[in-house]
């Protein structure tokens, strides 16, 4: 339905239905889900524009999965209309969209997975952390949590030098950040490990890379980080471009993940020093006596593909 404007009808309901799939149309109906998909449990909305409306209403007792992409230049849309997602069965929530005026999550009693991707400039860094913030402060039950580069730095523009982050995951088990190996972001990244105590897996996606200013530490040694010392056990390192930093990283995790077993590190390209990087890395301490190191010498998706798949 290509530039198509949808105007769902109000006087009859598809009760059978449980799969919905809009691309590319415009909507036009604040309530998507009210009665007219009473057993509707996978919806996707896929580079649709929002038209006019003030409201996007999703709200269904029958939903699992809510998917809300649009990677066009289509902010005007968002940024005039609110999204409120209140289903009380939703186990997967995916938003990778431009950040709208308002993102209202209530009663998602049953979340599991949550990714959250903002395509947006970097003007409106603060304004994507509060939203963040928000949006995860009413999903600390979920189990996996994925993050966009944008999403990590609107937070270190909110919590920037806050010890105590105001949300804890005590059911988090896994962890996926696309990141720069910088201050900002690796500041985030304690965080939610701080606050993240049962954490079983750690996935980042390495980013440009800038650096962090030399007096700045990863951690505290006085400060304790509960999943690195009984609950973290695979870490894996994607976009690795083998930068001294991304080394000070690898040491860190080899030093504090106490009983960690995989530490996977995926080269961002051929790499013809894999052999000594991989000899200086297996001289690094390990707190774990039973950690294997693997370098995978292949070439990852393109920064275009990771975005398209990231929700």
């Amino acid at each position: 339905m290509d530039g198509s404007v949808l105007k769902l009808p109000n006087h009859f309901g598809f009760h059978q239905l449980k799969f919905l799939h809009l691309e590319e149309v415009e909507l036009s109906n604040e309530h998507l889900t009210s009665c007219l998909f009473s057993r509707l449990e996978k919806l996707k909305l896929d580079c649709c524009n929002f038209g006019s409306m003030t409201m996007v209403d999703i709200a269904s007792t029958s939903l699992v999965y809510v998917s809300i992409k649009n990677f066009v230049d289509n902010r005007v849309s968002f940024v005039n209309c609110n999204i409120k997602i209140s289903c009380p069965n939703l186990k997967v929530l995916k938003y990778g969209a431009p950040l709208a005026k308002d993102i209202i999550l209530e009663n998602l009693f049953s979340i599991e997975v949550v990714h959250l991707f903002f395509f947006d400039s970097d003007d409106v860094m603060e304004e994507i952390g509060m939203c963040v913030h928000n949006m995860i402060k009413n999903v600390v039950s979920t189990s996996t949590l994925k993050l966009c580069h944008s999403s990590i730095g609107g937070l270190y523009n909110v919590f920037h030098g806050v010890r105590n982050f105001p949300v804890t995951f005590y059911k988090l088990k896994c962890l996926k950040l696309a990141v720069a190996i910088d201050e900002s972001c690796m500041e985030v990244m304690m965080l939610l490990l701080k606050h993240s105590p049962n954490l079983e897996v750690l996935d980042l996606f390495s980013d440009e890379n800038y650096g962090w200013d030399e007096n700045w530490k990863l951690h505290d040694p006085s400060e304790s980080v509960v999943c690195l010392e009984s609950h973290l056990k695979l870490i894996q390192l994607a976009g690795f471009k083998n930068e001294e930093k991304e080394i000070e990283l690898l040491r860190f995790f080899l030093k504090n993940a106490q009983v960690l077993e995989k530490l996977i590190v995926v080269w961002e390209c051929y790499n013809d020093i894999l052999e000594e990087v991989s000899d200086e890395v297996s001289k690094f301490p390990r707190a774990s006596s039973h950690v294997v190191v693997s370098f995978l010498n292949f070439k990852p998706k393109s920064r275009s593909r990771y975005r398209d798949n990231f929700v």
